[in-house]
């Protein structure tokens, strides 16, 4: 099939896992995940490093696509910071996906209590974010 769509000038290209402009990350149990597009393998490079200094406890899953013509919506330091605030408060389902001045956040956390402190935290990470969330609390 692609030799044939090749032979009349169709190309295909698989689809970004992330569109451009975004950054996502993920934790789930002792995985951090981090999906997005980078300007650069050097960006890209630098957000993951600055994770890994976060946690030797987690295995980082980098799907961070470089070369894709825009830069993170957040530093290196930003994206560490949020991730820090997750992390910090003992949450193992969390998902964030920053675009464009706003980070979208969902987690199972265990009590009301726990959802607003990790509320507080994300805010005080990354301020010049607006945040909105879904959290789910299990107790």
């Amino acid at each position: 099939m692609p030799a044939l769509l090749a032979s009349v000038g169709v190309a295909v290209r698989p689809a970004p896992a992330v569109p451009p402009g975004r950054l996502v990350f993920a934790v789930r149990a002792s995985e951090v995940m981090l999906a997005g597009t980078a300007f650069s393998a050097g960006e890209r490079q630098e957000v993951v490093d600055a994770v890994r200094t976060l946690t030797a406890a987690h295995r980082i899953t980098d799907a961070i696509t470089p070369d894709a013509g825009q830069h993170l919506p957040v530093s290196p330091a930003a994206a560490a910071s949020l991730l820090a605030a997750v992390l910090d408060h003992d949450v193992t389902d969390f998902t964030g996906v920053v675009h464009k001045g706003h980070l979208t956040a969902s987690a199972r956390v265990a009590d009301p209590e726990r959802a607003g402190s990790l509320s507080d935290a994300l805010r005080s990470a990354a301020p010049g974010l607006r945040v909105d969330e879904d959290f789910t609390t299990t107790g």
